[in-house]
């Protein structure tokens, strides 16, 4: 068994490379915790969004406050909202941020090791 304490971890700016700013990671659990899952709790100021991006497993958003949107490149939209889950399936090409007109954020809850990051979602 193993606690994580959450409040003492640091919630850093997003990477530029992959994000539309300004949002904010907290890295609950990645690769240096030898655990096969990858959490973070991403908080996204209203217009910030991952850029367009691919998991190798499935990645499970919950929401947590605010409201956030998740678009694939179908042009699908789904809200998700606090208390919400939104699947999205392996190799789906997408991109997630806060939804038009707030802020938003989510627990991102990744089952597989490795993200692709592709273009801009601007």
């Amino acid at each position: 068994m193993k606690r994580i304490e959450g409040a003492a971890l640091p919630h850093n700016p997003a990477d530029p490379n992959n994000f539309v700013l300004p949002a904010t990671m907290q890295r609950l659990l990645g690769r240096d915790d030898g655990e096969s899952v990858r959490l973070y709790r991403v908080t996204f100021e209203e217009g910030a969004r991952t850029n367009w991006h691919t998991h190798n497993d499935s990645q499970l958003l919950f929401g947590l406050s605010g409201c956030c949107v998740v678009v694939d490149r179908v042009g699908n939209e789904l809200l998700l909202e606090p208390g919400d889950v939104v699947v999205i399936e392996a190799g789906l090409e997408h991109w997630h941020g806060a939804a038009p007109g707030g802020a938003g954020a989510h627990l991102a809850i990744n089952l597989g090791s490795e993200t692709t990051w592709l273009e801009s979602s601007a």
